[in-house]
């Protein structure tokens, strides 16, 4: 028995011949990970998120199903375990998509309990205690998801009734004024249904670009091509294309031919806290990827059909709420 160096929760963890692996249930979801012999130290060492913050991911379906843990120095010859998803714990937390301050924390709980009512003024009886509730929204205790449900109700987006039972439980309506913030955190950004498309417009890449439209749209989000957008005249194209990213939820970056307006745009995403998806083409990727995004986990396709299926894949897993 030991702990898992994520969670610090108490794991049975199996021996490998170049790994270890342990399965971890929070919130009902039940994943499998391993990690690397040889990344193990440089692991532990590393500068990983609050346990809760994994625990979040994993409570709501984001971390995958089963993940190979290394970091950016592994360079084992040894495949991967079969079926799983290889995470380098330097860039994957700062790329995955989690309420990173206390703001978009009690936002991100305010649309879950918005998510739970079936009409709008419907009484709804919430258990703070339920790991699906705190852990759910990235809290660190059932107490503090208590906090941030009174921290609602003293901004007037719900009304609470004190059952008397703390943690156990708690009786709220989302009010009038709820309704109406709901209504604008839906269009922001965090929460918007937007992704911005930076890529090189050429027209053999066409059919990359539809790959990528249709994984967005099958993924349940609007595409946002900055050449397909009908511009008002008093609207220039870098303006507009630095609103587009602003107002989108995430980004996807594909940096086949290296265009310098995709490194722009997505590294001015990576500086407004947007989730980015970097995609490349295997034999661009090979040939022609710069040193300074080489290192960034890419989708690296070898057609627009591996391209569509991976980035369904991805924006599930990583994006998805």
């Amino acid at each position: 028995m030991t702990t898992c160096i994520f969670t610090k929760i108490t794991v049975n963890v199996e021996r490998h011949l170049d790994s270890y692996s342990y399965d971890l249930t929070v919130a009902g979801n039940t994943v499998t990970i391993f990690i690397c012999d040889s990344c193990l130290d440089r692991i532990e060492k590393a500068q990983l998120p609050p346990s809760h913050i994994v625990q979040g991911l994993i409570a709501n379906g984001k971390w995958p199903d089963r993940s190979f843990i290394v970091d950016s120095k592994h360079n084992h010859s040894s495949p991967d375990p079969a079926d799983s998803v290889r995470i380098n714990v330097d860039e994957y937390f700062s790329s995955i998509n989690y309420p990173k301050s206390a703001e978009q924390r009690l936002n991100n709980l305010f649309l879950d309990l918005l998510r739970s009512q079936t009409v709008d003024g419907e009484r709804m009886y919430i258990k703070p205690i339920d790991e699906k509730m705190w852990a759910r929204n990235y809290f660190k205790t059932p107490q503090e998801c208590l906090f941030y449900i009174h921290s609602l109700a003293e901004m007037g987006f719900i009304k609470t009734q004190d059952t008397g039972m703390g943690v156990q439980g708690i009786a709220l309506i989302i009010t009038h004024a709820g309704l109406v913030k709901a209504t604008e955190l839906q269009s922001e950004g965090d929460n918007s249904k937007d992704c911005f498309i930076a890529m090189a417009f050429k027209p053999e890449l066409m059919k990359y670009r539809t790959a990528i439209k249709n994984a967005i749209k099958k993924t349940g989000f609007n595409e946002i091509v900055i050449d397909e957008v009908h511009l008002s005249s008093a609207q220039t194209i870098p303006d507009a294309i630095l609103a587009a990213i602003k107002k989108s939820k995430f980004c996807i970056a594909d940096f086949t031919k290296q265009s310098h307006g995709v490194y722009f745009e997505s590294g001015f995403a990576v500086g407004l806290g947007k989730p980015v998806i970097y995609t490349c083409e295997e034999e661009d990727f090979n040939a022609n990827s710069h040193f300074d995004v080489k290192q960034l986990q890419h989708i690296i396709y070898k057609d627009e059909v591996d391209l569509e299926k991976r980035l369904i894949d991805k924006i599930e897993a990583w994006i998805k709420t």
